[in-house]
């Protein structure tokens, strides 16, 4: 059984007469009480919900452990309404260690009846209250109290709203605004309205996580819980075996003395007999012997026998009839936990195999690893010494090579310097000819004649002149004319 209370509260703001947009927060309360293996808690939350027309759905989340009732708040104003839905979930852990905690109490109760009570299915277990009425009234006061408060905070907000909403109205006019004057505030309502969807979004998205959150929390407590009565049965269990194995002793030693007794009183018995046979001699040899009285005594002696021996025959029978009950009922229930004991160990031993069986494969895989890793460390180290050799290798063929190409390096400077020479020298020779084609020229024209088309001029008979070259080279030649 369980019972849950729940408060919330909201306010809303909206502005618009026709397409407005509404904004609503609420925030809820809830609290979990439950009668079983968990504890009481309250578990609040809050949440808002934003729309446009008029209508808001908000969400809430509440911390704690436990499951709590969901609330729902409704707020109107300005010719729209907003909805806010919060949920709480509650619960808690309290005790400290096993030996405080409920849960592990309620195991021990459970079982506390012995083994009988616990193997009997169809008998009815008692489970101990673990919260009283007078707790539950006095939280489900509180939570009418919170409510109240709420009740309060939300007619106060939709007084402030209607009287923003009134100044509103007075500032504008009660008059609407056209669309080409509010091109730059329905931007910026847009631009709010997104960024209210984004905070609403992320609003939702942290409360599922925390109600995630929350589940996981109430899930280990749950397994705690169970934990804890499982822990308790087991201890419980074994101390009503520890009480039984010392009855069963008892029993024996029980068993051990009146066996003991009944060889005595056998012995005892044997002993009576024998001293009755010769009392009875005695007598009868002080008496005389005479046909009746013998025939008398052997028949009150047959008799006195006869009632005695069945007397024992029956005191036997009964005490051989209740050793072998008991016996039966010892066989009986060592039997039954001789079976559970084995089901147990060949669950254990099952579970070993398995750990064994994976610690195997385990190894297996360890030692193949290990193998790979050896041999990838030599295949490493051979690498390593190969590249080092050819690093050595290249390094020496790289010094050869680099004095090859320095002494090839000097020989083509060498052939340069030579080509430089070469073309100088092969500069001056056609400065040389060049000159010398043009004194030929001048040779064939003085021997053709060209002279008479001058005859101011007279005739060289001797002279010198010096010619230079683009390389700078000059030369001085006499050259003897004969006119």
């Amino acid at each position: 059984m369980s019972v849950s209370g729940a408060s919330s509260a909201s306010w809303v703001a909206s502005s618009s007469q026709k397409s407005g947009y509404s904004l609503s927060h609420g925030a809820s309360a809830g609290a979990g009480l439950s009668s079983g293996l968990s504890r009481l808690s309250v578990g609040g939350g809050g949440g808002f919900g934003l729309s446009s027309g008029g209508f808001a759905l908000g969400a809430g989340a509440g911390l704690g452990a436990g499951l709590g009732g969901a609330s729902l708040s409704l707020g109107g104003g300005g010719g729209s309404f907003g909805l806010s839905l919060g949920g709480g979930y509650g619960g808690g852990y309290g005790g400290a260690g096993l030996g405080g905690s409920a849960a592990f109490s309620l195991g021990r109760s459970l079982t506390a009846g012995g083994l009988s009570s616990t193997l009997n299915v169809g008998a009815p277990r008692v489970v101990p209250q673990l919260l009283s009425r007078a707790s539950e009234k006095q939280t489900l006061a509180g939570l009418n109290e919170r409510f109240y408060s709420y009740v309060e905070k939300v007619k106060q907000l939709q007084f402030e709203n209607q009287t923003l909403q009134t100044q509103l109205n007075l500032l504008t006019g009660g008059t609407s605004v056209t669309s080409s004057d509010t091109s730059g505030p329905v931007n910026f309502e847009l631009q709010i309205t997104d960024l209210r969807n984004t905070v609403e979004t992320l609003t939702l998205e942290n409360v599922r996580y925390e109600i995630e959150l929350d589940n996981i929390r109430g899930a280990a407590e749950e397994l705690k819980t169970k934990f804890e009565l499982e822990l308790g049965v087991k201890y419980q269990l074994e101390t009503d075996i520890a009480a039984m194995k010392r009855d069963i002793e008892s029993a024996t030693e029980l068993r051990t003395t009146l066996e003991q007794r009944f060889t005595a009183a056998l012995d005892d018995l044997e002993f009576v007999k024998k001293t009755h046979e010769e009392e009875l001699s005695v007598l009868q040899s002080k008496l005389g012997t005479s046909a009746d009285t013998s025939v008398s005594l052997i028949e009150v002696d047959a008799v006195r026998s006869f009632d005695l021996t069945t007397a024992l025959s029956k005191l036997r029978a009964e005490y051989e009839k209740s050793v072998q009950q008991h016996k039966e009922d010892a066989e009986t229930y060592f039997r039954t936990k001789i079976e559970e004991i084995n089901s147990e160990t060949a669950k254990t031993s099952e579970v070993v195999a398995a750990v064994k069986t994976e610690i195997t494969s385990t190894k297996k895989e360890l030692q193949t690893l290990n193998t790979e890793l050896q041999s990838l460390i030599s295949v490493n180290y051979t690498l390593e010494s190969n590249l080092s050799e050819v690093v050595a290798r290249s390094s020496v063929g790289v010094a050869e090579f680099q004095a090859q190409i320095t002494s090839y390096e000097a020989a083509i400077e060498s052939a340069k310097v030579e080509l430089h020479k070469i073309i100088i020298n092969y500069q001056e020779l056609l400065d040389i000819k060049q000159a010398l084609d043009v004194e030929i020229s001048t040779y064939k024209k003085l021997l053709e004649g060209e002279d008479l088309k001058f005859p101011d001029v007279g005739v060289l008979t001797g002279g010198t002149f010096t010619y230079s070259s683009d390389s700078g080279f000059q030369k001085k030649e006499t050259i003897e004319l004969l006119g």
